[in-house]
């Protein structure tokens, strides 16, 4: 007899119920179970959802909830749930101004995407997506996203259809540039100040509920049990650091103060680092372009946390070039903290974060091939990559080449 959808769709509930069994008490000790199981419930909600309804809810309304968010979070509305009590409409417009029917035409869209929860008529609560989003860092991100990226998103049909469908190469000249005056990202927060605050927020956040580099490279034992015993030892170089939240993350352990820990970034990042901060962690600052020789000769380990996705290989094999000019052969390591792409059945998150460094930074998320391929052209090689069952965050250990 022949298979039904109805015959297909149960197999794949089974399947799924026997994921469940398999994972721990809290789900978020087993990423990779979580992560297939994920997936299983997309596929599930594939076989239950029309052509048409995916077109709808997937392409042609996508734009609309991360809007619908920003509105809310802009109006404050969303701070009004934060106790996590009920509130109407009539509630939030009191307390902020706003029209109830904006309010109830706004929050449709929220609470049918779980963004906020719905108990009534007109009746809201928080949801845990709620309370997230209420963190500055994830708000910021919000702002960023729905604002600076979108401009750029929109405008990438336009932008590569003008350019003849090539991968653009040039920040200068790239689509977020286009779609902005002339300006690239940098220069943008360079001119605004307000949106390089945001993204700043928004980098020390990003990270939140993912494993920190440390738990998934053995820091240790490859780095501060093996730099040499000297005043002057240089352990981590953090290369593009912003406000230096990975290294005062780092420095909290002890074990990770076996040698000088310097944060390098443009002086306009730095400006938002916190000074005394910093000092009390013995976090050395140092104002540098990526794209000028690097000052710092000799150290244990140059780190560089989500910076190459940014730039397309021409730019990273100039960064790397300059990088690998004052590393020590046989001694010094670096280390680049960002994406690795399987080649192929790429999870969606990894996808859309390629698709976002196209329209934003002429940038790349890589598969292991190609990072492999770009160290290699600046005269390094890989020794290991390091990665979580995700396979998404990783970290690259490489040297010198041989």
């Amino acid at each position: 007899m022949a298979s039904t959808a109805r015959d297909s769709l149960v197999q794949s509930v089974k399947t799924l119920l026997a994921q469940v069994e398999e994972l721990p008490e809290n789900v978020y000790d087993d990423e990779a179970g979580r992560q297939a199981l994920r997936k299983q419930i997309r596929r599930i909600k594939d076989d239950m959802t029309s052509p048409v309804e995916r077109i709808y809810e997937e392409l042609f309304f996508q734009p609309h909830q991360s809007i619908a968010a920003r509105i809310a979070l802009d109006g404050k509305w969303l701070e009004v749930l934060a106790d996590g009590r009920p509130k109407t409409a009539r509630d939030i417009a009191s307390a902020t101004g706003a029209e109830t029917e904006l309010i109830r035409r706004i929050m449709m869209v929220l609470t049918a995407t779980n963004v906020v929860g719905e108990q009534g008529p007109q009746t809201y609560v928080a949801t845990r997506v709620t309370q997230t989003l209420l963190n500055p860092g994830w708000a910021n991100g919000l702002r960023f996203c729905s604002e600076l990226v979108a401009r750029s998103i929109v405008n990438l049909p336009s932008y590569l259809r003008r350019n003849g469908y090539k991968v653009p190469q040039d920040v200068k000249t790239g689509p977020f540039a286009d779609a902005w005056g002339g300006n690239n990202t940098w220069a943008l927060y360079e001119a605004d100040p307000t949106w390089g605050a945001i993204f700043n927020s928004f980098m020390a956040t990003r990270k939140q509920g993912t494993r920190v580099w440390t738990d998934i490279y053995p820091a240790k034992s490859n780095l501060c049990n093996r730099i040499e015993r000297s005043e002057d030892a240089v352990l981590l170089v953090d290369i593009g650091g912003g406000v230096g939240h990975v290294l005062k993350e780092f420095a909290k352990d002890p074990a990770h103060r076996t040698g000088r820990l310097i944060l390098q970034d443009l002086p306009a990042a730095l400006v938002d680092a916190d000074a005394d901060a910093l000092e009390e962690q013995g976090i050395e600052k140092i104002a540098y372009d990526f794209f000028t020789p690097q000052p710092v000769r000799g150290a244990k380990a140059y780190y560089f946390r989500a910076v190459m996705h940014d730039w397309p290989n021409s730019a990273c094999h100039e960064i790397l070039n300059n990088t690998a000019s004052a590393m020590r052969k046989d001694y010094s390591k670096l280390l680049i903290d960002d994406i690795v792409l399987p080649d192929c059945d790429v999870p969606l998150r990894g996808a859309m974060y390629d698709l976002h460094m196209l329209a934003i930074e002429c940038g790349t998320e890589r598969t292991s091939t190609q990072w492999y391929d770009l160290l290699r052209s600046a005269g390094l090689q890989i020794e290991k990559i390091w990665s979580t069952d995700s396979r998404l965050e990783s970290v690259i250990e490489a040297v010198l080449a041989k």
